[in-house]
């Protein structure tokens, strides 16, 4: 299973670091629109009201609009836009009405979908319009996946005490250890790599920052599939499951750091 882990992380890494390197916020959106559709497809066909036609798919389309308002708009108009698509939601339920069965539940689960996994997500291409917006997409990314590597290793070798039976039962205290030491090594590197991005105490706090948003990231993403019964939400990734199952820790991530940076300023 580790080797499958390895060798997936290993494809992903070489369609990501160049798309990143010269897509600019094209690329960015590009990324988003085929990890963020297909986050939210695997997610709409687990949802009890999504599953059948034509849930699923308005989900998916909707989900692209989404995207395309990141891209199209700025901050302020973005927000104002952001606030009319629940209702839109509703009114394509009541359009369909006689057509969708569970039209209540239908309607809250297409919400909760596009609110969980296309928004947050879609924040990475308002990131990546920031000054020195690439850095900061490796910085994220690094920190948040250096983590993830970091509790794997500290919960396997190491893990002893449970962190949440109820919720994850294999999150264990010593990969949360190991998470931060990873976040910290993630930090270093890509500051090396980035000389121009801030000191590293602004870097410690965005850090520090990132290890508490990427565990509880995982953690919500794991209480979901609880819920649903599930143990992954899809298989496309070996040795990850689906594309939602190795992005629940960034679905925190990216909305926190933008919104953390366009407050102080930066």
């Amino acid at each position: 299973m580790l080797r499958d882990r390895v060798i997936t992380a290993i494809v992903i890494i070489a369609i990501l670091v160049p798309l990143f390197l010269f897509g600019g916020v094209l690329g960015v959106a590009f990324l988003v629109t085929a990890l963020g559709g297909t986050a939210v497809w695997e997610l709409a066909r687990c949802l009890p009201a999504l599953k059948k036609s034509p849930g699923k798919e308005i989900t998916l389309v909707l989900g692209f609009g989404i995207i395309a308002t990141f891209y199209s708009f700025s901050l302020g108009t973005l927000m104002a836009v952001l606030a009319w698509y629940p209702l839109l939601v509703i009114l394509i339920h009541l359009i369909l009405y006689h057509k969708i069965e569970q039209t209540l539940e239908s309607a809250s689960e297409m919400i909760f979908a596009l609110a969980y996994v296309i928004v947050p997500l879609s924040h990475a291409i308002l990131v990546r319009r920031l000054d020195l917006g690439i850095a900061w997409i490796f910085f994220i990314m690094v920190v948040v996946c250096f983590g993830d590597v970091g509790a794997y290793f500290g919960g396997r070798f190491f893990g002893k005490h449970r962190f949440s039976k109820s919720i994850s039962p294999s999150k264990t205290v010593e990969g949360l250890g190991g998470s931060l030491l990873g976040n910290l090594v993630g930090m270093l590197g890509v500051k090396l790599a980035f000389p121009g991005l801030p000191s590293l105490w602004y870097l410690l706090v965005v850090t520090l920052m990132l290890a508490v948003a990427g565990p509880v990231g995982d953690l919500t993403a794991s209480m979901i599939k609880r819920r649903l019964a599930i143990k992954d939400f899809g298989t496309i990734m070996p040795g990850h499951g689906g594309v939602l199952d190795r992005a629940d820790s960034l679905i925190l991530a990216f909305p926190a750091t933008f919104y953390f940076l366009f407050l102080v300023g930066y």
